[in-house]
């Protein structure tokens, strides 16, 4: 009999079609996102119940396991994270969430989670009184060993579990009538009514006729919009009609679609360019995050720079390139003073969707306040090629998006993310974390891939910035 987990039970909830596939046929299954989501926030809260042992654990006056299993005859299957026989005779379940507060939204629910767990625990004969979940401070500064006392935060949620138990009881009968099912229709899904960022792994999959670009190529789209374009069979752009109401962002993507041709004003992103001034700084970061933070004066899931790219282009086309790769577990302070040294008084800092290194500026600028000034200036002095490509610059070969990874393909097809070691921001964080861990050859492999990442991120810059002024 297969087993439902409630990993499995998330999947159910985030598309009934894909969690079949993924149970029934593995092979076949095409892992993306929402995989690697759920594999990320799992090795997080292992993480972060290390530290729920270690606190639960100083008091032995009680009776807690961790990992105890429940189990059903029908194939429900529940590893608590923490279960507690209190001397009262009460019987407490305790969810582990490595997020900094209880979360609600549909790629996870903590309530749905909690209360898989506390309906397994149920059928398979447990009686609980009391669910908790337990998440991280987002307050908590480490400052030494980390206190799990202070870094930890209980809460009492069986109210609001038991709320929605019968509900979820539902959605558990019907994830497991539909496990029991040989055969599915693989024709369409029910992330055709979502939007592109809550798409399953397996969309393309069940929906292989959707254009490109299509209505999910919409930026904003609304929800009531796109259900009504789905419900009248309208996916691809060039199907929309002329009396549907679209905001100005939308229908140049649709003009852009219907002739074929970039939509292009030249003459604002002329005077978008004409107040830049030179040199100008292409520059970009890349920085780490953990649940529970790495080192001191850092908070859980706080970023913090571990790296850098500058190209310096001057007014005479000279091209310079400096970097910066941290080797080891530390506070910014080295990083800041080499950068400090490379970017002059003079110049324009041109950054892509900007708004994510001047956070980590201004977080910089409150950690680190000799480099306060410097920062606060760089912020000041910071542009954002971007904002070319939302009304300006419009091609349906962006397929809806101003994503560098989407821009750059298109504008210069010389240049390529393609077969590279590192080739996003999440992966960037992944391989940092793996490298200041390894030794040696492994280590130096792996920097050597993360300098290359990060320099044609802010090659690319240059290239797209030329690009757009010889317009």
């Amino acid at each position: 009999m297969m087993r439902l987990t409630k990993s499995d039970f998330i999947s159910f909830l985030q598309c009934p079609k894909s969690f079949w596939l993924l149970k029934r046929h593995p092979d076949d299954y095409p892992h993306g996102e929402f995989s690697a989501f759920l594999q990320k926030i799992t090795r997080e809260g292992y993480e972060v119940e290390r530290y729920v042992r270690e606190f639960l654990g100083t008091d032995a006056g009680r009776a807690i396991s961790f990992q105890r299993v429940f189990e059903t005859e029908d194939g429900l299957f529940a590893r608590a994270d923490a279960f507690e026989e209190t001397a009262d005779g009460r019987f407490i379940l305790y969810e582990i969430k490595s997020s900094t507060s209880v979360k609600t939204d549909a790629a996870h629910n903590h309530f749905k989670d909690a209360c898989f767990q506390k309906i397994c625990a149920q059928r398979a004969g447990q009686q609980i009184d009391a669910v908790f979940i337990v998440h991280l401070n987002g307050e908590y500064v480490r400052d030494g060993d980390i206190d799990p006392a202070l870094m930890l935060t209980f809460v009492d949620e069986t109210d609001r579990v038991a709320a929605i138990e019968d509900e979820t009881a539902a959605e558990i009968d019907q994830a497991l009538a539909l496990l029991a099912q040989e055969e599915l229709d693989q024709a369409g899904c029910l992330c055709l009514y979502k939007s592109r960022t809550h798409h399953c792994d397996t969309f393309a999959l069940f929906n292989p006729d959707i254009p490109k670009p299509s209505i999910y190529s919409l930026p904003r789209l609304s929800e009531k919009k796109r259900t009504e374009l789905v419900n009248e069979g309208v996916f691809d752009v060039l199907d929309i009609g002329a009396s549907f109401q679209l905001t100005p962002n939308q229908s140049v993507v649709v003009t852009a679609a219907q002739e074929g041709t970039p939509v292009v004003d030249v003459g604002a992103i002329r005077a978008f360019l004409s107040e830049w001034q030179f040199p100008l700084y292409f520059f970009d970061y890349e920085t780490y995050a953990s649940a529970v933070p790495m080192i001191d004066r850092t908070s859980p899931h706080k970023h913090f720079p571990v790296q850098y790219s500058l190209h310096v282009l001057r007014e005479d086309g000279t091209l310079e390139h400096h970097e910066y790769l941290e080797r080891e577990a530390r506070l910014p302070d080295r990083l800041l003073a080499k950068l400090s040294g490379e970017i002059g008084p003079e110049g324009s800092i041109v950054s892509w969707h900007a708004s994510f290194e001047k956070t980590r500026n201004r977080e910089m600028a409150e950690l680190l306040p000799a480099f306060a000034d410097f920062l606060i200036d760089v912020n000041e002095r910071t542009v954002d090629l971007e904002d070319a490509f939302k009304t300006s610059y419009v091609d349906a070969r962006f397929d809806g998006s101003t994503s560098i990874k989407k821009v750059l393909p298109v504008l210069c097809p010389e240049l390529s993310y393609e077969g590279m070691g590192v080739q996003d921001g999440a992966s960037a964080m992944d391989a940092w974390e793996k490298m200041i861990r390894a030794e040696g050859e492994e280590a130096d492999q792996i920097a050597k891939s993360l300098l290359s990442y990060c320099e044609l991120d802010t090659l690319a810059m240059v290239e797209i910035y030329k690009f757009l002024a010889a317009l």
